[in-house]
């Protein structure tokens, strides 16, 4: 019995430590788009990742909503935020939104 409840406490810890990373990825995601400040260097590895992916992220979609509002025509046809956001820019320009 308490074999069993030893692993069963070692499958909880490992759980509990990969949710915590997937919460760092997103807490750091979530910052690059807030325009939060880059997360500094003793951060840990997934929330420098979920940043630098969050900016991205943030970059094709203001790029999509940029071009549609102006008009331009689309340059990233297979991105589907950036299409997304294009698609919401026009909208806007159109006064749709």
């Amino acid at each position: 019995m308490k074999k069993l409840s030893y692993f069963l406490m070692i499958i909880l810890g490992l759980f509990l430590v990969s949710c915590s990373e997937t919460s760092k990825y997103d807490n750091g995601y979530e910052a690059a788009w807030e325009g939060e400040e880059e997360p500094s260097w003793f951060a840990s590895k997934k929330a420098k990742e979920g940043y630098d992916n969050g900016l991205e992220d943030a970059w094709t979609y203001d790029t999509g909503y940029e071009d549609g509002y102006k008009g331009k025509r689309p340059q990233f046809f297979n991105d589907p935020l950036y299409m997304e956001a294009y698609r919401n820019g026009k909208k806007e320009k159109e006064g749709g939104i």
